[in-house]
């Protein structure tokens, strides 16, 4: 028994004409007459009473009418699922991020991914940034957000922004007033630092900045994350360097300024294990790139205008 008997069954039981049920299918009679005959013969039943004048469905017919309705329904079913799943468009997705794009990042693309694929149930889950590849690896997630950080032998990764450093003083601060910052400028600041084991990259591109501008900088505290930064600066306590995208967070006496001096870039990508090549990744990525893309020429538009 394959699909294509139940399709035979199924128009001869609701045309109850041979002929009709032949041209339905677009093929010849007997070979359909032939198809119902060893369908009941593999079943053991009659499913069809036949005489010259009507077709009239047996009690078993009935049933088994009713089951390979059913069958039909859940393979068509099946199939467009299956294409569904290849697109992308259904599953279970793990994301991982890092602190500072859960609000920068993070908020435009998922935005943008869960109206896309609305079947998709996403998963979120916090890393530190040097932990995003080992969880990769675990299989606690299957992409993540991500900075040049670690080994990525077994990773691919897809760029998402290139931006530079500014820098974050407070309001109260006398550089305040100024339009930007020469980093030269700040050589008797003291700076709320990046920890070297949980921002390695953040914490050797500082140093070398500032190592450029002729000297080291003074640090009051050394912490994790750039909102932690940010809230220390709130409170007076130093300078911080953060990604430029973070000025789009509004504290109370924080200011943001560019650096007039050319500053090493901060980049964050999606990476993924190179083996895994699921159609819900490819879709994520996309969708990121999309979201980039817009979000650029919106800041294009901006300056332009």
């Amino acid at each position: 028994m394959d699909l294509r008997h139940l399709r035979y069954f199924i128009a001869v039981a609701e045309e109850l004409n041979f002929t009709r049920a032949a041209d339905r299918l677009h093929i010849a009679q007997p070979p359909l007459s032939q198809q119902i005959r060893q369908l009941e013969e593999e079943l053991g039943v009659v499913l069809l009473h036949r005489t010259k004048r009507r077709v009239e469905l047996s009690g078993a017919g009935q049933v088994f009418l009713e089951h390979a309705r059913q069958i039909m329904r859940a393979t068509e079913v099946a199939a467009v699922q299956t294409r569904r799943a290849e697109r992308g468009e259904i599953g279970r997705l793990s994301v991982g991020f890092f602190e500072h794009t859960s609000y920068t990042l993070l908020p435009p693309i998922f935005r943008s991914y869960r109206e896309r694929f609305r079947d998709v149930e996403v998963d979120v889950r916090w890393f530190p940034v040097i932990g995003q590849a080992d969880a990769l690896r675990r299989g606690e997630i299957d992409i993540s957000f991500m900075r040049p950080v670690g080994d990525f032998e077994d990773i691919t990764t897809e760029g998402l922004v290139t931006e530079p450093f500014v820098i974050a003083i407070p309001a109260s601060h006398p550089f305040a007033a100024k339009d930007s910052l020469a980093l030269s400028d700040c050589a008797a600041e003291r700076f709320v630092m990046y920890t070297p084991h949980l921002a390695p990259d953040f914490h050797d591109m500082i140093l070398r900045m500032c190592a450029a501008a002729g000297f080291t900088p003074r640090v009051a505290l050394e912490v994790g994350q750039v909102y932690t930064c940010l809230g220390l600066v709130s409170s007076g306590i130093g300078f911080a360097f953060v990604p430029s995208s973070v000025q789009r967070i509004h504290l109370d006496h924080v200011v943001y300024k560019p650096l007039r001096s050319r500053s090493l870039p901060v980049e964050v990508m999606l990476g993924w294990r190179s083996r895994n090549t699921s159609p819900l990744i490819r879709a994520f990525v996309e969708t990121a790139k999309d979201v980039i893309a817009a979000l650029e020429m919106g800041n294009a538009n901006k300056k332009n205008g």
